[in-house]
């Protein structure tokens, strides 16, 4: 029976770390974890077996694998799904972007089958709220930049690269051309793959509005209805920004210090948009419905009942 270098069988389970161990000896050739990765396909080996050999497979391993045939495409995404997310980062990552293209142009096509079925869950906004999904999410924000250009000036499909913007920090959005090195033109054709959903961005990553307002000036159909939200980009860059600012103070300070603080930011601001920075920080669990509504009476009132 074939075992690998590290003297371990088809039918046991990879050693943990025998992927470093492989990257420091450049043995791929010894790798029989792709044989177990097939041998779980055919039932011949359990699951622990099966998952410890995509946990330690070599990275250029892995990707023969998974370009092979549907059934083992179908595989190493539902191991990326159940993954813990290092892992799956640490995997994600270490794919070419020809690879990940791929990957991630066969996701968006299951999506698109699911989601006239989707329509009715609320909580799902976008394919990365679905688990099958998600773990796209885990991967750091750089190597999703790297990837929007191969996807925008190399593969010329912006409409796959758009739909990262949605799990990109704002910071990096409203930056975009720094983080992906896109020129104008690449930039607005990126944008412009969104369709209707380009005015819901600069609601997203507020700072991004006058860079986009730059971009479409020479396209009125865009220019003017951008025109038209400054006001509203406004108040939600307040919002982001006051929560934000909010929740770094709340995790640093005692309750009693954070209470005082909270009231002073949001004194005088409108009401409405004081709720919309309250919610921000009831959904981060900053703060609890109760003090919510306490805030909200102090702020209309001016009185703190206790």
């Amino acid at each position: 029976m074939p075992k690998c270098f590290l003297g371990t069988s088809l039918y046991e389970a990879c050693p943990p770390s025998c992927r470093h161990s492989f990257a420091k000896q450049d043995a791929d050739e010894d790798c029989i974890a792709k044989n177990k990765l097939e041998a779980f396909l055919q039932d011949k080996v359990t699951f622990k077996i099966g998952f410890s050999a995509f946990s330690q497979i070599p990275a250029k391993n892995l990707e023969k694998f998974l370009w092979t045939n549907k059934d083992n495409l179908e595989l190493i995404t539902y191991f990326l799904y159940i993954g813990e997310p290092t892992l799956v980062r640490e995997i994600i990552e270490s794919f070419s972007n020809h690879t990940l293209s791929y990957l991630f142009k066969v996701d968006f096509e299951n999506y698109m089958n699911l989601r006239e079925s989707l329509k009715r869950e609320k909580t799902i906004k976008h394919m990365f709220d679905i688990r099958s999904f998600k773990y796209w999410t885990f991967v750091s924000y750089l190597r999703i930049c790297d990837l929007i250009q191969y996807f925008v000036r190399y593969l010329k499909e912006p409409e796959y690269a758009c739909q990262f913007l949605t799990i990109l920090p704002s910071e990096v959005v409203s930056n975009l051309n720094k983080y992906t090195g896109l020129d104008y033109e690449e930039e607005k054709s990126l944008y412009t793959a969104l369709g209707d959903s380009i005015y819901e961005l600069p609601l997203q990553s507020p700072k991004i509005y006058d860079h986009m307002m730059q971009l479409f000036a020479e396209d009125p159909e865009v220019s003017i209805i951008l025109s038209t939200m400054e006001e509203l980009v406004r108040r939600q860059n307040l919002i982001l920004e006051t929560s934000s600012k909010l929740t770094s103070y709340i995790s640093d300070h005692r309750i009693d210090k954070y209470f005082q603080y909270i009231f002073s930011e949001l004194s005088g601001i409108e009401i409405g948009t004081a709720e919309e920075i309250l919610n921000q920080l009831l959904e981060k669990k900053m703060i609890t419905p109760a003090q919510k509504r306490m805030i909200i009476d102090f702020l209309e009132t001016g009185k703190l009942e206790l």
